[in-house]
């Protein structure tokens, strides 16, 4: 009692932080002191008619299993039994009322392999058998308009709680967590609505529900993200924070008003899937080793280069994870927050009200940070506030657009950053792409062409190898048919040494400074390390081709 006195902390944090507890036990503690039942299910039977009541997919979902009924009510073991809102839910789409009961959260997981099939199929089956359903039912929008569902907030609402819309919205987003997807596309057009999800950086169609049930499965969206549902004349941005299945998962979901109606794109982090550790990026042990000298040292400035898309985020972070210690202190700025850290201060950026990276960068050094990571350096103000961070003694971590590493120096030049100041506070530059991989059960090997070794412009040593040979994808279940599975990095690393400080100072042009960095400091370009990765069967020459750039013999 006397630490929450001096903390002001709730006492089940307090002991949780004491380690007298779990967060588990503190949960189930609560959940019984308000009148909840505790059930072991590795100790009960669970009968088939009580397991058919609820559906594979919504008991995933959910991460519930059904015990048993009680007077009518259906009672269900829950992972999370103060999430109250998940009950009003199961109500819903079940069409009963429902009772929930405390239960370990790895013996519910147990239990769902154990008593429910799960594919792919059922997902989608599922998902075109409500579509289906719900079309036969379908309003007009006639009838939607005079039932003036469009103009009244408590219609949208009542329309956003039907329980086939749920059930919709749910369904997509179990299988965008199964098929790793980083983004869902609502996507309303004149006669059509479609749903799509973003798949190792491809956009594949899951279903097509009718028109008219636009505005409940958007309305549902926002309902579930706190956003103002009867707002559709201006853009909105907010968050969901889920657990769907054993996986912890962050969206960040974006409205867009249209000609035809909102738009909504959902991006999704799973928390438990991302790979924040430098060493399982992809970076070979040369790159790696590398690149831990350069944030390691005292100050300057570390840069990772890209489009969108193509994992700088990801690698930043792993910087930062590498960094976290106790004994330095670390402050992002960032736009918007992705990933969450223990013992990192982060900062969400709001160029509406004028916290924007270059002022919250000059309010970060005022809190005496050792690191700072800045999202983007997109202004010369910016840029110059990082460059000052760096030579007033701190790593400073960041992205830029630019295609390659060396691009990346004379884009600072362009911002209008002095050659004097790049060269006194620029580290490193990397740069990156992400390509599918192969999948490694129908992936099919093919000896190239002399035009695509022309266009690949491959070695010499390979060309006359008689045993070389590329993949490209097949099609099996494994990849549902797509051919690969996962991607990997493709990574262009330079560093700053004394001859290119000279070349910058020198005005040096961005074949010049790469064509010393491969000679003379062991860069490979993205294409040469594509290419590593089709000759290895990682990947194919289409994506290689599809991702990088060929330089001409400057190099």
């Amino acid at each position: 009692m006397q630490r929450q006195r001096m903390t002001g902390d709730m006492l089940g944090r307090v002991l949780v932080k004491m380690e007298f507890c779990s967060e588990q036990d503190i949960v189930e503690a609560l959940a019984v002191q308000a009148g909840m039942e505790r059930v072991d299910i590795t100790k009960v039977k669970i009968k088939e008619e009580i397991l058919s009541q609820v559906s594979s997919d919504v008991a995933r979902f959910y991460n519930i299993i059904p015990v048993r009924e009680k007077d009518g009510v259906l009672i269900v073991a829950m992972a999370d039994p103060l999430n109250i809102g998940l009950l009003d839910d199961l109500s819903q789409i079940l069409g009963r009322p429902v009772q929930g009961a405390v239960s370990n959260p790895q013996d519910i997981q147990n239990s769902l392999k154990s008593n429910y099939a799960f594919e792919t199929d059922s997902i989608q089956q599922n998902l075109q058998e409500l579509v289906d359903k719900v079309g036969d039912a379908a309003l007009t929008m006639e009838e939607l308009g005079q039932q003036e569902i469009v103009g009244d907030v408590d219609n949208l609402i009542l329309l956003a709680q039907e329980p086939e819309v749920i059930k919709i919205v749910n369904l997509v987003l179990l299988d965008a967590v199964h098929k790793r997807a980083s983004d869902i596309h609502f996507e309303v057009y004149e006669d059509d609505f479609r749903i799509r999800l973003r798949v190792d950086g491809m956009l594949q169609e899951v279903v097509n529900p009718p028109k008219t049930q636009a505005l409940a499965l958007t309305s549902r969206v926002k309902i579930m993200s706190n956003m103002d549902i009867g707002e559709r004349r201006l853009p909105q941005d907010s968050r969901i924070e889920l657990k769907v299945g054993d996986s912890d998962i962050d969206i960040r979901v974006s409205t867009l008003p249209t000609l035809y109606g909102e738009c909504v794109v959902m991006r999704i982090l799973d928390r438990t899937a991302v790979k924040v550790d430098l060493e399982k990026v992809g970076l070979d042990d040369e790159q790696l080793k590398s690149i831990r000298t350069i944030i390691h040292k005292p100050n300057g400035i570390f840069l990772v280069t890209g489009p969108t898309g193509s994992g700088k985020t990801t690698t930043l972070y792993a910087c930062v994870n590498e960094l976290n210690d106790p004994g330095v202190k670390i402050i992002t700025t960032e736009d918007p927050v992705e990933l969450q850290f223990d013992q990192v201060i982060q900062v969400h950026v709001k160029e509406e009200i004028g916290l924007t990276f270059a002022a919250c960068l000059r309010s970060i050094l005022r809190q005496d940070p050792d690191i700072v990571m800045v999202g983007e350096i997109r202004d010369l103000e910016t840029a110059q506030i990082a460059v000052e961070a760096s030579l007033t003694g701190h790593i400073v971590l960041s992205t830029l657009h630019t295609n390659s590493a060396p691009e990346s120096l004379t884009r600072l030049l362009d911002m209008g950053v002095e050659p004097f100041l790049i060269t006194s506070s620029l580290a490193g530059v990397l740069a990156q792409r992400l390509v599918r991989i192969l999948c490694r059960y129908c992936s099919q090997p093919y000896r190239p062409d002399a035009e695509l070794m022309e266009e690949l412009a491959l070695p010499k040593h390979w060309r006359d190898d008689p045993n070389l040979v590329l993949y490209k994808p097949g099609k099996c279940p494994a990849c549902d048919f797509k051919g690969y599975k996962g991607r990997v990095g493709l990574f262009e690393l330079m560093t700053v040494d004394e001859k290119v400080c000279d070349l910058i100072l020198n005005g040096a042009m961005v074949h010049e400074l790469r064509r010393y960095a491969r000679r003379h400091l062991g860069m490979r370009t993205l294409r040469e390390e594509g290419l590593m990765r089709a000759v290895k069967g990682l990947t194919s020459a289409e994506e290689v081709l599809t991702h990088t750039d060929k330089f001409e013999e400057d190099e």
